[in-house]
This record gives C-alpha cells, sequence and structure tokens, in this order.
C-alpha cells in the first residue's frame, strides 16, 4: 500500500515536471517571436527617411515640422497643422490652425499647399460678451484662378443688433468676399486670409451698417483645385447640351 502511494506521488510531479518542460518550451518560443517581431520593428524604422515639411512660397518656404516615410510617394496627401504663430513667431496668432496637404517630394524636402485655417474654439467661446450679438457668414467663394473655397466670417456687435441689421450686414459681408475672390488668385487671397487684410476690409464696410467690435475670418478650407471645377463645369455643359 505505501508503496502504491510512493508510485502515485512520484508520477504526480513527474507529470507536473513535463507539465513544467512544455510551458518552459512555449514560453521560449513566445520570447523568440517577440524578439523577432521586436527586431523587424526596428528594421522598418531603419529603412525610414526623414523629410522637411516646408510651408508654401508665400510663407517662405519656412520648416513647418519632420515626418518619416520609408517611400516619399506615400507622403503625397498628407496634412499637417501648425499654428499661425509657428510660422510668423507672433504669440497673439497661436490661436489660429493651419492646415498644409503635401504635393510634392523633392530630394528630402516635401512641399506643401493652403488647404484650409481655423480658430481655436476656445479663443472664440472668449470673445463672446453679454448684452452683444454675434453674426456669422458662410458661403462657397471661386478664386479667380478656379479654386472652390468656403469661407467663414464672424462678426461681434458691440450692443445688440437688430434682425434687419444682421440680414445687411451678411450681405455686405457676402458683396466684398465675393469681389476679393473674382480679383485675386488662390495664393493672393490665402495670404489676405490669413493675414487679416480682408477681414479688416469686411470691418470697415460692416461698421457703417451697426456698431461692431471685432469682425475676423475665422475659418476656412479648400474644397477643390482646378481641375475638378474644370471638370464639373465640363460635365454640366455636357448635360445642359443633351437636355437640350
Amino acid at each position: 500500500m505505501r508503496f502504491d502511494w510512493f508510485i502515485t506521488i512520484f508520477d504526480g510531479r513527474s507529470s507536473q515536471t513535463k507539465t513544467d518542460q512544455v510551458q518552459c518550451e512555449r514560453d521560449k518560443q513566445m520570447s523568440s517571436k517577440s524578439r523577432q517581431a521586436a527586431a523587424r520593428t526596428r528594421d522598418k524604422w531603419r529603412e525610414k527617411v526623414w523629410y522637411q515639411i516646408l510651408a508654401p512660397d508665400y510663407f517662405d518656404n519656412k520648416v513647418i515640422g519632420d515626418t518619416p516615410a520609408s517611400d516619399p510617394e506615400l507622403l503625397i496627401g498628407r496634412t499637417v497643422q501648425p499654428t499661425l504663430y509657428d510660422l510668423t513667431g507672433n504669440f497673439d496668432q497661436i490661436h489660429v490652425k493651419i492646415r498644409f496637404k503635401i504635393t510634392e517630394v523633392v530630394g528630402q524636402q516635401a512641399h506643401t499647399v493652403f488647404h484650409g485655417h481655423e480658430w481655436s474654439s476656445d479663443y472664440l467661446r472668449g470673445l463672446v460678451r453679454r448684452g452683444t450679438s454675434r453674426i456669422d457668414w458662410i458661403g462657397p467663394i471661386l478664386t479667380k484662378d478656379d479654386y472652390l473655397m468656403r469661407i467663414s466670417v464672424i462678426v461681434f456687435t458691440t450692443s445688440r443688433s437688430k434682425t434687419s441689421q444682421e440680414h445687411a450686414v451678411r450681405k455686405e459681408i457676402e458683396k466684398v468676399i465675393r469681389a476679393h475672390a473674382k480679383r485675386h488668385t488662390f495664393n493672393e487671397l490665402v495670404q489676405k486670409v490669413i493675414l487679416g487684410d480682408l477681414a479688416s476690409e469686411v470691418f470697415e464696410k460692416v461698421k457703417r451698417i451697426v456698431p461692431i467690435r471685432q469682425c475676423e475670418i475665422r475659418k476656412s478650407k479648400v474644397l477643390k483645385g482646378p481641375e475638378e471645377v474644370k471638370a464639373r463645369r465640363a460635365r454640366l455643359r455636357r448635360g445642359t447640351s443633351s437636355s437640350t
């Protein structure tokens, strides 16, 4: 009976030892796989090259960031979002976020075009005052060289405004914005929008209708480039000719 008990204990220890050995082998295999995966990850990073991202010409081709890529073609279409402060060094413009899209890679430099801008929501909330009105205008515009953009203008009055005044303000904003779009190319209009020249002109026109405290172009976005606009026109012409 004692001998049987000893054999049972011995068999139990033996089976436990085998289990431990199997688990140890599994751990070794998992550890080996982990090391191989980590080595592959390191190799991928070693294959990548760092590229400088440059702002467009009208921002003096300033370096606005760096990005890695294993193939320069993979950079095309990527967007980067610095602040206007990063471009001008003026801390008062840190609330203006600009989007640039990479369109071309030359050597280890990625060139960009303007794709839109937006004011931070926190800064806009800080402009709201009691007893005043906020007037918004949002609309599409077409530049002289056939870029389709959406522009958002915001006006803060010094006191409560009437509905008729707000309607007149929006009409005046639209008149000024569209007139500039017809006269200027995309690059020229972008500079006027970002640097505040266009907002200053809108301010001068609108203040004749109602006393205002501030007028800004708070957001813009490029909707379509010239090729897309021309293609749309061609489709519309074909549709019109076929219907007639």
